[in-house]
């Protein structure tokens, strides 16, 4: 064996021990997270993280595929075709009920189109199995705008006989946690959490995490997810629109849907950074839901762009927006 076929056999080894594997800088720019750490997590919670995947190039991108390689942990795309400047969300969800300890793993994401490559991202938790949630999570379900949400969650713990829990960290100001007094059982201490949501959250997806504080001295906090979903008066969507690559001059043809819970009309549809560039299609009327056709035509300015569109609902004083993304070609 030679003097340079060494090193490389050497290389690959490592590679094939460390689960390694060679970077593509095209991919890599695409993707926020470098490693997903779940830290420890109950018995039984509902464990998810997600890994926002930006198209940062100029060519559409596909995502062929996303996956994990261990039966711990699943991952779900959401969008998988991406125009110019578009992002999408990988959920990554830890397996809780069936495993136990840590786990490690990768996610792996696969691209097919405008080049096939894929990016792997280490996945990482530790989950207790002396604490458990009853349900995984706290769940506020729907909530209508201006109307305050309730949750209820029993925390058990089995181990210790002074295992108790000090104190419950939240972070957001909209919501508010009273815990129980603890009820021993033999070895079984057991918690009611009672969790609200505030009538004053803003309309739109809620994702947050509680921390339990315990006197464990080695692993004293224990995460807890928060979701639920503040149902808006008035939506519209997409969020984001997104146009294909165009020269100036040209015409694009996009549409979005407006919606509310009774009959309204759509007063404007305005863009003050490309003020002469969107015209919109309104119905004179109103209706519960509007389709919105909105012809875009390209100005003299290359390069990529995001641009917010304000819709103004008649007789409501806060607009709603959206973002009309795409690139302007040479």
């Amino acid at each position: 064996m030679n003097a340079i076929t060494r090193p490389i056999l050497f290389a690959l080894f490592v590679s094939a021990c460390t689960g390694t594997a060679t970077a593509d800088p095209w991919a890599e720019q695409m993707v926020e997270s470098k490693k997903i750490d779940f830290g420890v997590i109950a018995t039984g919670s509902e464990a998810k993280k997600f890994v926002e995947i930006t198209n940062v190039h100029n060519d559409i991108v596909h995502i062929a595929s996303v996956s994990t390689t261990c039966g711990c942990s699943a991952a779900t795309a959401g969008k998988q075709t991406l125009q110019p400047g578009e992002k999408t969300s990988i959920e990554v969800k830890m397996n809780t009920q069936k495993f136990q300890r840590r786990k490690d793993s990768k996610l792996i994401v696969k691209f097919d189109s405008p080049r096939y490559t894929e990016v792997r991202i280490p996945i990482t938790a530790y989950i207790r199995t002396d604490v458990v949630f009853k349900p995984g999570y706290i769940g506020f379900g729907d909530v209508e705008v201006g109307n305050e949400g309730k949750a209820v969650i029993v925390i058990e713990y089995a181990g210790r006989p002074d295992w108790d829990i000090k104190d419950i960290k939240i972070a957001n100001k909209n919501l508010k946690g009273v815990l129980s007094a603890p009820e021993r059982n033999g070895g079984l201490l057991k918690h009611t959490l009672t969790m609200t949501l505030s009538k004053d959250a803003k309309p739109g997806r809620l994702r947050d995490v509680v921390t339990i504080v315990t006197n464990d001295v080695k692993n004293p906090y224990v995460p807890l997810m928060v979701e639920g979903v503040v149902v808006p008066d008035f939506s519209v969507t997409p969020a984001t629109v997104a146009v294909r690559p165009m020269a100036p001059g040209q015409t694009a043809r996009v549409q979005v849907v407006v919606k509310g819970k009774k009959p309204f009309q759509i007063k404007t549809v305005d863009c003050a950074g490309m003020e002469d560039c969107f015209k919109a299609t309104l119905v004179p009327r109103e209706q519960k839901v509007h389709v919105v056709p909105i012809e875009f035509n390209a100005p003299d300015r290359p390069g990529r762009f995001d641009e917010e569109l304000v819709v103004q609902i008649d007789g409501r004083p806060e607009p709603l927006r959206f973002h009309v993304t795409g690139t302007i070609t040479n």
